[in-house]
């Protein structure tokens, strides 16, 4: 699942689960669609945009891990700073991945998630 508020990014990360071998089964761009898709189709996997317009990513992944904590989520920023790497992981996010997203990074986050996953 992905939580993107840009269309072209949301394509983008879309087209890499996919190249990657997974498969995107919903999208959302604020704290009540991600919550109602998650709850509807309950993915595997998240990646959730740092900044958001309504609400920042930190305050969706609070609440996604709050109504599951079993939920993975990868935190999406143009922010790389290690403090805000330190307060993503506090939060429970699997791991920050830097924007502009590399395919290759994307692939060894996705690893952490599903090791045992070709991940192309």
């Amino acid at each position: 699942m992905i939580v993107e508020d840009n269309l072209l990014t949301r394509e983008m990360i879309k087209e890499m689960l996919e190249i990657l071998g997974h498969q995107v089964v919903a999208e959302a761009e604020d704290l009540a669609g991600t919550l109602a898709a998650y709850q509807k189709h309950k993915p595997d996997a998240l990646t959730i945009d740092l900044s958001l317009p309504k609400e920042d990513g930190l305050a969706i992944l609070k609440a996604l891990r709050e109504a599951d904590p079993n939920a993975r989520a990868i935190i999406v920023s143009g922010n790389s700073q290690a403090r805000i790497r330190e307060e993503v992981l506090r939060a429970g996010a699997v791991d920050l991945l830097p924007k502009p997203i590399e395919l290759d990074s994307l692939r060894q986050v996705l690893g952490k998630i599903f090791p045992n996953a070709d991940n192309a």
